[in-house]
This record gives structure tokens, C-alpha cells and sequence, in this order.
């Protein structure tokens, strides 16, 4: 698409814009991202006006972030691996929520690890699982930011950025921050399903704010594989009427795949080439004109609120600065009490959800297990003591690996249900205080300073990685060596005695562990959202006591200097609404 760039004012010299350069859409959206970063500066929140530096920074790069969204266990980086036709992402591990991977071109195979506080570190690809795994990484503890890994691939050079971003995954009303954070940077996705589950709840909510936000979607219907050919047929159309139903009658494009066999993968790697040569700078324009369209509105916003207060004699502009910190101050009281109202529910979580069930779970379950080992001893006959003690160890390992592996995944999801739930509370009280912020600002300055609020979402737990090999105390292995070469019957109750104590100990300690781990997790999911959501309250709040203090320090200037500044947040102001219909012309194009 070409674009003849015209001069701006109403009095433009015909034989001057008949000579004007032709540019490309390209061309012509950076100059317009460019123009509103110099006019915004100053004006915008700092995180937003980062949010539309970020933006401009991928048309100039030309960098098209193809985004691959799904539940957990949906296949997600096995599809990734596939579609590159080698292992770069780790699977069959528990992925960090707070890590973003990228997989871009390159000329060279590297992993550049970027740091939250900055720094940048380069590695083999093969260390990627160091940076981006819980096992690796718990808690995310090294503080990585984005780790990005470069490869010469065919499909990377045809100019798509593929992005796992595990936290995505979870996209409904427990997102966490890091995945609704990049949810304006997505120029496509590929949305994973399990062909062998129906859609969940979950899914129809990802799936639906996903089609609102993003200009291209890709359904990849997962693990072909695990079904017969029937039953394939049947979850492929069930799935394509729900898609049709809840995307409004839409005609969805159905992939279906097994990315482990990679069944179907070259159909979709087809699809994606298309996607790449003839599709990619309409859509990446459309999604960074999204941003910018209410970015330019939002500046305008804010123009004309500091123009509001410069109008204000200097005392009457004190006086109402006064009156505007008094009722922010009660307005922190509020969303302060906002946080103690999560504290307590988190805490009713772990209490409710976790630790009780838990406690209950181990002395209830304890007398079963005992009655299944003992049935087990019966079943493996007469063995001298060593034999038998070798052989209940390792049927205590596995019956408690297994009793805990089916374990897991139940309080794992009540977690992420009941934080869902604090989330909704929690998000609809602070998006108030944050509304209330610019009612404030309307009530006492006449204008509002922006309406533009963040993107927020309590982060899911870290799943629970199961760990069971414990490290003994190496005097409790001699003892227990002891007794097994105690000869004859004594030796065998000796064992016997042992093997109780053994799962008795084993099914409480990880009943402990997995709740000290759980309630470690969902506390710092919570804490991380708290510090998220007060950074956005103190945000909105610091852009408009700046905004009063410039106005103060143009009125102390003199009228003229004060008159000057209002001209040019009047230029300012229009100049943004002007782009602001500029970047609404370019999002409203749908893709071809």
C-alpha cells in the first residue's frame, strides 16, 4: 500500500503536495510515530510512552511477533519445535509464567539473555533451559527479563518473531502481568488447543479477548495423534462450531496437527510463509496503530488538561493543587485497603484451598497407603529382609510419586480458581481507583488527564514441581542398612516396620512440601500483582502532579511565557487528535 504524505494545515499549496515524495505505509507510520513520541514526551505516563517507543521500534526493526497462546500442557512449545523443525524450546518441563522467549533470525545461533535490571548476557542455545524453566530458574530468582534466541531458519528469515510466552497461556481472568503486558505488541497468534478436551471456559475467554485484540488468529488443534480417526473428525467440527458461535459467526482457519509426529505441521508452516510474505507489514501496521490510536487520543487528553490548569490565576491553581492531594490522599487510603482485602483473601485461600485440605488430605490418606503396603507385602511372598526392603522402597517411591502426581494438579487448579476469583475483586476495585484518579482531576482542574489505564491480571501460581528423592541423613542410612541384613523374621518385621515409618514420613513430608510450595507461590503472585497495581495507581497520579507543576512553573514564568505554553499544548492537543484519526484509519484497514 502506498501513501501520499500532504501537508497538515487547511492552507496546503496544491503545486507544493503535487511534489511531494511518495512513501510506503511504512515509511509514512514511522514518521507519524516519530511525531506523536516528541509530542507525547513529558505528557504521556512514563510506561506508556515506553509502551509507544516499544511500538515504533518494531515497525523500524520490522519485527512481526507471532505469538503462540494455550493453556498449559496444550503442546504449546512442542508446536514451536516443530514448526522450526528442531528442539530449541524445553518441553516436559514446568515453564516460568514470567519469562518471555522470542525466536527471531539470526546469523549466528546465539541466546541473548536480557535482565530485568538491565544487563544482557550471551549463551549457546542449548542453555536456554538455565533461563526459562522452574527447575532451572525457580521463582524466575536470576531476574531475567526476555530471552531471546537467534537462529538461521527459513521460516525466521521470511520475518516472523516467534514468541512463547508462557504466562499467555493463562490468559483469562489470572493472567499474569508479563503476558497481558505484551498482549499490544501481537501481530498474530497461533491459539493451541487439545483436540482430546473440549473447550474450557478458560479457553473461550482467551480465545474471545484474543480475537478483539489481535489482527490475525491461527487455531491449531493439538495431539491428533492421541485420537482415532472418528473421534479426530468429530473434535475438529465440534471445535469449529464452538469457534464459529463465540466469534460471531467468523469462519475460523483450523490447523489440525500433532506437533509431536508433526502430522499436519506442513500445511501450517505453508500457511505461515503466506502469512509472512503477504500479509505481515499490513499487520503489524494494523496492531501498532491500535496502540498508537489510543496513545494520540490520550495525549491529547492530557494537553489539554495541563492547558486547564495554566489557565488558573497562580493561587487559585495552588489552592486547587491542595484540594487535589487531599483527595488523593484519602483515595490511597482506599487502595490500600484494597490490598489488606487481598492479603486476607490469599490468606483465606491458603487456608481454605491449600493448607487444611492438605493436613486432611495426609491423615486421611495415611491409614490406605499402610493397608496397600501391607497388602503388597503379603502378594510379594517370603523374601529375606534385604530383598524385601530394596523392593518396598521402590513401591513406596512409586505409589507415593503417583498418589502425589494425581494430587497435584487438583489444588494446583483450586489455586488458580480462587485466585481468579480475588483477581476480578481486586482488578474491578483498582480500576475504580484508578477511574477516580481522573474524576478527581476533572473535579477540581475541569479536564480529565487520560483514561488510558493499564493492563493488569493476578499472575498464576508457578506450578508445583514434584520432587521426590529426599537426601537422608547419612546416619539414618546405616541404621537402615543394619536392619535389612538382620536375618530371618526379625529382619523381615524390622523392614516391614521401616517401610510404614518410610510412607508415613514420605506422604507427610511432601504433603508439607507441596503446601509450603503452593502457598509460597500464590503469595507471591499475589504480592507481585499488589506492587503491579500500586506502580499503576502512583503512575496515574504522579503524570498529573507533574502536569501541575509544570503549569505552576509556566504561571510563575509571567502571562506571556504562560500564553506561549498554551499555544503549544493547543498545537500539541490537535496535532493528537489529528494523528489519533490517522492511526484509527490504519488499525480500522482489515488485513486482506
Amino acid at each position: 500500500m502506498e501513501t501520499r504524505v500532504t501537508n497538515c494545515s487547511e492552507s496546503t499549496d496544491s503545486v507544493m503536495a503535487a511534489n511531494e515524495p511518495v512513501l510506503s505505509a511504512r515509511e509514512t507510520i514511522l514518521g507519524e510515530l516519530d511525531e506523536l513520541e516528541r509530542l507525547t514526551d513529558g505528557l504521556l505516563a512514563t510506561a506508556l510512552h515506553h509502551d509507544l517507543t516499544a511500538a515504533r521500534t518494531r515497525v523500524a526493526e520490522d519485527r512481526f511477533n507471532l505469538v503462540v497462546l494455550g493453556e498449559f500442557k496444550r503442546g504449546k512449545s512442542t508446536l514451536v519445535n516443530a514448526l522450526l523443525g528442531r528442539d530449541v524450546l524445553p518441553t516436559g518441563v514446568i515453564p516460568l509464567t514470567s519469562v518471555v522467549t522470542l525466536i527471531g533470525a539470526g546469523p549466528d545461533e546465539r541466546l541473548i539473555v536480557r535482565f530485568i535490571d538491565g544487563r544482557e548476557e550471551q549463551h549457546h542455545i542449548d542453555r536456554l533451559v538455565d533461563f526459562v524453566t522452574e527447575a532451572r530458574n525457580p521463582r524466575n530468582v536470576l531476574g531475567v527479563d526476555i530471552a531471546r534466541v537467534e537462529l538461521d531458519d527459513r521460516l525466521l528469515r521470511a520475518g516472523l518473531e516467534l514468541v512463547d510466552t508462557p504466562g499467555i497461556g493463562s490468559i483469562h481472568s489470572h493472567n499474569t502481568e508479563v503476558a497481558r503486558g505484551f498482549l499490544p505488541r501481537v501481530d498474530a497468534a497461533l491459539c493451541v488447543l487439545d483436540a482430546g478436551q473440549p473447550l474450557s471456559e478458560a479457553e473461550r475467554e482467551l480465545l474471545a479477548e484474543a480475537a478483539n485484540r489481535v489482527p490475525r488468529l491461527l487455531i491449531i488443534i493439538n495431539k491428533l495423534d492421541y485420537l482415532e480417526a472418528d473421534d479426530r473428525r468429530q473434535a475438529v467440527q465440534f471445535i469449529g462450531e464452538a469457534l464459529r458461535d463465540l466469534l460471531g459467526g467468523d469462519q475460523p482457519e483450523l490447523f489440525p496437527v500433532s506437533a509431536r509426529t508433526r502430522q499436519g505441521i506442513d500445511p501450517l508452516v505453508t500457511r505461515l510463509r503466506r502469512l509472512a510474505s503477504e500479509e505481515r507489514e499490513a499487520l503489524l501496521l494494523r496492531s501498532v496503530a491500535q496502540l498508537a490510536r489510543i496513545l494520540a487520543a490520550d495525549g491529547a487528553q492530557a494537553a489539554r488538561f495541563e492547558a486547564h490548569a495554566i489557565e488558573l490565576p497562580l493561587d487559585e491553581l495552588a489552592a486547587r493543587a491542595h484540594q487535589f492531594e487531599h483527595r488523593i490522599a484519602e483515595l490511597e487510603i482506599a487502595a490500600a485497603e484494597a490490598a489488606d482485602l487481598l492479603d486476607q483473601g490469599v490468606a483465606r485461600l491458603l487456608r481454605e484451598r491449600v493448607n487444611g485440605p492438605l493436613s486432611e488430605h495426609a491423615r486421611r490418606d495415611t491409614p490406605r497407603l499402610l493397608e496397600a503396603l501391607r497388602a503388597h507385602v503379603r502378594d510379594a511372598g517370603k523374601q529375606n529382609p534385604r530383598e524385601l526392603a530394596a523392593q518396598l522402597e521402590q513401591w513406596i517411591d512409586q505409589t507415593v510419586r503417583d498418589d502425589f502426581e494425581q494430587l497435584v494438579p487438583r489444588y494446583e487448579t483450586a489455586a488458580a480458581d480462587e485466585l481468579a476469583t480475588l483477581e476480578r475483586r481486586y482488578a474491578g476495585r483498582v480500576q475504580r481507583i484508578l477511574e477516580q484518579v481522573q474524576d478527581i482531576a476533572e473535579d477540581v482542574f475541569g479536564a480529565r488527564a487520560g483514561d488510558v489505564l493499564p493492563e493488569t491480571g493476578l499472575k498464576a501460581p508457578s506450578r508445583f514441581t514434584f520432587k521426590l528423592t529426599d537426601v537422608e541423613h547419612a546416619l539414618d542410612i546405616i541404621v537402615g542398612f543394619g536392619r535389612t541384613i538382620t536375618p530371618g523374621a526379625l529382619g523381615r518385621r524390622l523392614v516391614i516396620r521401616d517401610a510404614e515409618q518410610r510412607l508415613v514420613d514420605m506422604t507427610d513430608r511432601h504433603a508439607g512440601r507441596l503446601r509450603s510450595e503452593l502457598a509460597a507461590r500464590v503469595a507471591a503472585a499475589a504480592q507481585d500483582y499488589e506492587r503491579e497495581l500500586t506502580t499503576a495507581v502512583k503512575g496515574a497520579v504522579e503524570s498529573i502532579r507533574a502536569a501541575i507543576q509544570r503549569a505552576t512553573d509556566d504561571r510563575r514564568h509571567g502571562e506571556d511565557h504562560a500564553r506561549r505554553r498554551l499555544d503549544e499544548l493547543a498545537r500539541i492537543a490537535r496535532r493528537c487528535d489529528q494523528l489519533a484519526t490517522r492511526f484509527t484509519r490504519w488499525s480500522d484497514t482489515p488485513p486482506q
